[in-house]
């Protein structure tokens, strides 16, 4: 097996990974039950009126589904590296592939990252009426969001050496997100949060590095691009997207090269922000991935 292909050594990993996740039967059933359980928390308490449209607390259940998803992929990823280091670090020296067991690692635990995401928005969608178009573009960004955590997760897995500081980290990665994410309008913060900028019209630049930031920009304008008809949209939700469309409040700037290919969908906000998550994926991916690597190798 040692000097296998390393595509071989990857399918190896991957069945392993699926093996010992799949083990682990009480964290399993446990992960799989708080999902729906925090999802009908939410919509119980976000549903302010049994009509989806006239419901003005919609937003909110959407911003705390992309903190969960955050919740979701740290929980999930944060000890990995920590409890398993050991291990790799023997097992490399008989020629195992260290970037194998990265990746079937990332790839297992998304798996089961999509799993609580349908989980959670199958429930919302009971309990909340909302449209199967809009459940799916959901659960595309909060699938995104669980994969963006998971990147973060298996980061601060290999940058510590012990549970209890990543523990510790979790908070600062989780606190940041919920202030800085949208949700709480910027200008009623301390002007000091925009550093160097002075137009206090957009989003400060300290929010601009937070990803549920994009997140929440994507899944509120996808609510209404997705929406199959005006009576659908919730109100609230409507109103959110014309204010981004005439302030540009949280936006990013729609001043990009992918207008030049002149298709109408790269002018489309949700779809921006979902191309700077994709780029969060792979940047955190291929950062965690090296400082592992250089964990492992250096001790």
């Amino acid at each position: 097996m040692f000097n296998n292909p390393i595509s071989t050594q990857i399918k190896y990993q991957l069945k392993r990974q699926f093996k010992i996740k799949l083990y682990e039967r009480l964290n399993l059933t446990i992960s799989f039950v708080i999902a729906p359980l925090l999802s009908f928390l939410s919509a119980f308490i976000f549903r302010s009126n049994i009509d989806l449209v006239q419901n003005q607390s919609y937003p909110n259940y959407l911003f705390f589904m992309l903190i969960s998803a955050i919740f979701f992929g740290l929980i999930a990823s944060v000890f990995e590296i920590i409890k398993d280091r050991r291990m790799v670090q023997r097992e490399r020296l008989g020629g195992v592939s260290v970037f194998g067991y990265y990746l079937s690692k990332y790839y297992v635990l998304s798996f089961f990252g999509l799993i609580q995401t349908l989980l959670y928005n199958i429930v919302g969608m009971i309990f909340l009426h909302i449209p199967l178009a809009i459940v799916a573009f959901n659960s595309v960004v909060m699938f995104m969001m669980i994969v963006v955590s998971i990147s973060f997760g298996l980061f601060i897995s290999s940058l510590t050496r012990s549970s209890m500081i990543a523990s510790n980290l979790i908070p600062i990665i989780i606190i940041p997100q919920i202030l800085l994410g949208g949700l709480i309008p910027y200008h009623d913060m301390d002007k000091s949060i925009y550093m160097w900028e002075t137009n206090y019209s957009k989003s400060p630049p300290i929010a601009t590095i937070m990803p549920i930031k994009y997140a929440y920009e994507s899944i509120i304008t996808g609510n209404v691009a997705f929406t199959l008809g005006n009576n659908e949209i919730n109100d609230q939700v409507a109103q959110m997207v014309d204010f981004l469309q005439d302030n540009q409040f949280m936006s990013i700037s729609k001043d990009t090269i992918l207008e030049n290919f002149n298709y109408h969908i790269f002018s489309k906000t949700w779809f921006l922000d979902i191309i700077v998550i994709i780029g969060y994926i792979i940047g955190t991916f291929i950062l965690g991935y090296i400082l592992f690597y250089r964990r492992i190798f250096n001790g």
